[in-house]
Formats: structure tokens, sequence, C-alpha cells
């Protein structure tokens, strides 16, 4: 009996789109992107990511911590793809999930001119949904239906190149 019920709960969460990660245990292309509300880390209000989601040809989502030098220097490779893109129905919204630094944070965002939406995961909600919780920086695209295009952990050399293939890729088929 127990089984039977186990197995209806999984099939129930299937069918609900619930978010299923690929073997590795990350998240997968082409399965529904977990949607989120956050706030600003500066105080500025809230972006639910649906409405971003389905108003663009793609989003990007970032996810990072302060912790890493890398990551910092991903960031500001993403402010240069946001320049680039950002007139092109592209979004671009950072997560940050730092509990203890979050003026070093807010600093950091200023002095570099990080210019693209921020938001605070103060709990790493969003960072646990989107399988990034362990690792320092995480980077997903979001077509225009929701679905994860691109999905990377940790800050590869060829991160630019990687992100603007996708954006153009999506960017094209909007046409």
């Amino acid at each position: 009996m127990r089984l039977r019920v186990l197995a209806l709960l999984l099939l129930f969460a299937t069918a609900c789109g619930a978010p299923r990660p690929s073997k590795t245990g990350r998240m997968a292309v082409g399965i529904k992107a977990p949607d989120f509300v956050l706030s600003d880390i500066f105080g500025r209000g809230e972006i639910n990511s649906a409405k971003v989601f389905y108003n663009n040809n793609a989003t990007v989502v970032v996810i990072w911590s302060m912790a890493c030098p890398t990551c910092r220097e991903a960031i500001l490779e993403v402010q240069s793809l946001y320049e680039e893109y950002g007139t092109q129905a592209v979004a671009f919204i950072g997560i940050n999930f730092d509990i203890e630094n979050v003026q070093g944070v807010k600093a950091f965002i200023r002095g570099e001119g990080i210019t693209f939406p921020m938001l605070w995961d103060r709990r790493a909600q969003v960072a646990r949904l989107y399988r990034a919780a362990d690792y320092t920086f995480s980077i997903f695209i979001v077509n225009r239906n929701g679905r994860i295009a691109l999905a990377q952990y940790d800050h590869p050399p060829d991160l630019r190149e990687r992100i603007s293939r996708e954006l153009r890729r999506l960017i094209k088929r909007q046409d």
C-alpha cells in the first residue's frame, strides 16, 4: 500500500511539472524552470520570475556568492553581456545568496557598476531549487516558454561564448 501511495505521489509531482534534475543532480536542459519571487538586494521591490520568463526572448539567471573571486569576475562578464543583449528582449537577473556579507555584496555591485537587477536569496531557497546551492556560481538561460535552455554550474573559461551562442539562438528563433 505504501508503495502505491509513493508511486502515485511521484506520478502527481511529475505530471505537475515539478523540476526534475538530470542524473547528475543538476538542472537539465528542457525542463520547466522553477518560478520564484525575490526582493531586490537594495530593497527596491520584488521580481516575479514567471512574468520575466514569459515576457522576454530569454532570461539569464545568475546565482552567485561573493565567496569566490572567479564569481566576481563572472558577474562582470554577465554585466558586459547585459549591456550587449539587454535591448534585445533578453532579461538578466542576478541572485546572490550570501547571508553574512550583504553589505559587502552591495558595495561590490555599486563599485563595479552592475546595473542588471540583483536579488537577494537570503535563505538560499532559489539556489536550492536550481540545484545551485553547492556551487558559488551557476548560470541558467530560460527561454520564453519557461524552460531551461542552458544550465551551467561553476565558471568555465568560455562562459561568455556559451551564453552568447545560446542567446543568439533564442533571439533568432523569435525573428
